[in-house]
């Protein structure tokens, strides 16, 4: 099984602290039947050491080969970062052998130009794929949005810790409502920790009702 985002990278962001830890959410991704991972460490803020996540991928790449795991290298780009690296620079940092780039926005807003974003990545031959829609309130609030982005070409990934929402959670019910449209192109682990791959599992047994 394919997973298309995940932060099973070890020490680049808020996913895996250690080493150690990778290895651990390596056995609990295979236990959720995951044999391809895709590492997206957040590109966001002015912390991103490219260095840093280049040689920590090497290594965990390495040994999680030897385990029977294919992995790539990608990242989760959140929106106002394309402004500093530009967007003719974004295709560095789609996912290694592809034009997909795993885009993140604002939980509570979406910017005003969103749709110019879109456009002007793939202007530069880049497939969006637009990570959590279910957390964005804009879409929570109109589901229309979600549609339009669909119509636009984008591609849309549901995280399984959406199934952890309890009876009012406003991430669980608009993740359910895109799977009943059929909007949904991927659910992905977006695993920080070994416990994420709980709600994962969880998150799969639910959309196998749409």
């Amino acid at each position: 099984m394919f997973d298309i985002h995940s932060h099973i990278l070890f020490g680049v962001d808020d996913g895996a602290g250690s080493f150690v830890e990778s290895q651990a959410m390596l056995r609990a991704a295979r236990n959720a039947g995951i044999d391809h991972i895709v590492c997206t460490p957040h590109y966001r803020g002015n912390s991103v050491n490219r260095q840093r996540i280049a040689e920590n991928y090497q290594t965990l790449s390495a040994f999680a080969r030897k385990q029977g795991f294919e992995m790539a290298l990608g990242f989760e780009v959140y929106w106002e970062n394309l402004a500093e690296i530009g967007i003719k620079n974004a295709n560095d940092l789609c996912i290694e052998g592809t034009d997909l780039l795993l885009l993140e926005f604002s939980p509570g807003s979406l910017p005003p130009h969103w749709q110019r974003i879109i456009f002007d990545l793939q202007g530069c031959g880049i497939q969006p794929i637009i990570a959590h829609p279910e957390r964005y309130r804009p879409i929570q609030n109109n589901i229309d949005i979600a549609v339009e982005m669909k119509d636009m070409g984008c591609l849309l990934q549901l995280s399984g810790n959406f199934a952890a929402g309890g009876l009012f959670s406003g991430s669980k019910k608009t993740a359910l409502k895109l799977l009943e449209s059929d909007l949904v192109d991927y659910i992905a682990s977006d695993a920080h920790s070994v416990a994420d791959y709980a709600d994962y599992k969880k998150a799969l047994a639910l959309a196998q009702n749409y």
